[in-house]
């Protein structure tokens, strides 16, 4: 397949690619629920467009830096609070793929464990992306993240 949209049901798609990019994802959760913001970086082109769209339409959009810079100060007040967070990412959606880029969407649900009790539903929402392959690696290059809760 060359680049257009994506029949919903189309097999139309290279599977190593699709896995690739699913991967991608199960990296961004395990990376960033450990605490591995180095390694979480890198799953990231070297300039990705990255944004943050609240439930009353308001957007924010950083670059990367201030971004990790950001996720770091919000992991220390999480191991402050003793809160593990856990992302559940499900519902992937591709809207087209082609050799060389992806994009789609798919839905995440962030669990809070306080003081290792029950895991509680935190945040929910979609992030919307972009996956650009370089080099034979699959990175995200737009990733634009949609709450559904009225504040983060």
């Amino acid at each position: 397949m060359q680049d257009a949209q994506l029949d919903v049901g189309s097999t139309a798609f290279d599977v190593a690619d699709r896995l690739a990019i699913i991967n991608l994802f199960g990296a961004y959760a395990d990376f960033y629920d450990q605490n591995q913001l180095a390694d979480f970086r890198l799953l990231f082109t070297e300039s990705p467009a990255l944004g943050l769209r609240l439930r009353d339409g308001t957007s924010v959009s950083q670059g990367i830096d201030t971004v990790i810079e950001l996720l770091a100060l919000r992991k220390g007040e999480f191991s402050a609070q003793n809160n593990q967070r856990r992302h559940a990412l499900n519902s992937f959606w591709f809207s087209s793929q082609s050799a060389e880029e992806a994009k789609g969407r798919c839905y995440f649900q962030v669990f809070a464990i306080q003081d290792g009790g029950p895991p509680t539903p935190d945040l929910t929402g979609c992030y919307e992306f972009t996956a650009a392959k370089q080099g034979g690696v699959w990175r995200l290059s737009r990733w634009f993240l949609e709450i559904d809760q009225a504040q983060l």
